[in-house]
């Protein structure tokens, strides 16, 4: 693994799977992934590992946010594919198995997302556990951080030796303009607060979001976010 002072956003390569971000991370030992996009979206992914030089067995994890299909939808296929270890929160990993998403979207959308979506099953031999504050060996030392809200299980990863934070769906940049999730796909919009809010205050020096193009030395516009965030909480006293 590379040392911390060697590791860096260059390690990372971004990946615009159309309507998810997903990230192939580079080390020693092989590449990491977080996230896997929709169903369907290994051939895009094993082609652009391809390109920094790598075969699919040298695809060594695969790193889950949360369960959402969009998250989620390819993990059973890259898996059988490269053999790589499926790392996974607990509520996350027992969804994965099932191929289901969890419940944070309005009804009847939720209705139908119950009845009716689902993506292929993850070998549940496949599954390591992850959770809050555990270290994966990836980009100088990657740590987990608990940041439910959009979800009521997800994990955002932090590398403090590259400066980079893999929010997931805790913050995006659609719109051109750092947010949170709406609110109306949102579980716990106290909590995605709170989230956005611990995860800000890391000030990474990037924010690889999983919708939007990442923000790179956005100070600025972390700045805002966070003012926004507390004039939210003060109007809420």
């Amino acid at each position: 693994m590379p040392m911390p002072s060697d590791v860096s956003w260059a390690d990372v390569l971004w990946i615009d799977t159309g309507s998810v971000n997903v990230y192939l991370c580079r080390d020693t030992d092989g590449f990491t992934l977080i996230d896997t996009a929709t169903p369907g979206k290994a051939d895009l992914i094993f082609a652009r590992l391809a390109e920094w030089g790598g075969e699919p067995t040298d695809l060594k994890r695969i790193v889950i946010t949360h369960a959402d299909l969009d998250h989620a939808g390819s993990a059973a296929e890259l898996q059988s594919r490269s053999g790589a270890t499926v790392h996974a929160g607990a509520a996350t990993a027992a969804l994965l198995v099932e191929g289901r998403s969890p419940r944070h979207m309005p009804q009847p959308v939720q209705f139908l997302i119950d009845r009716f979506v689902r993506y292929k099953r993850v070998d549940r031999g496949a599954i390591r556990p992850l959770g809050d504050g555990d270290e994966l060996p990836v980009l100088g030392g990657l740590r987990v951080l608990a940041a439910p809200g959009h979800t009521s299980e997800q994990h955002a990863l932090y590398s403090p030796a590259a400066g980079v934070l893999f929010a997931a769906d805790a913050l995006n940049t659609r719109d051109d303009r750092l947010q949170l999730t709406p609110r109306r796909i949102t579980a716990d919009q106290a909590a995605a607060e709170r989230t956005a809010i611990q995860l800000l205050q890391l000030s990474p020096a990037v924010i690889a979001c999983g919708h939007g193009a990442p923000l790179v030395d956005g100070g600025a516009a972390m700045g805002d976010l966070l003012a926004r965030l507390a004039a939210l909480r003060e109007n809420k006293l």
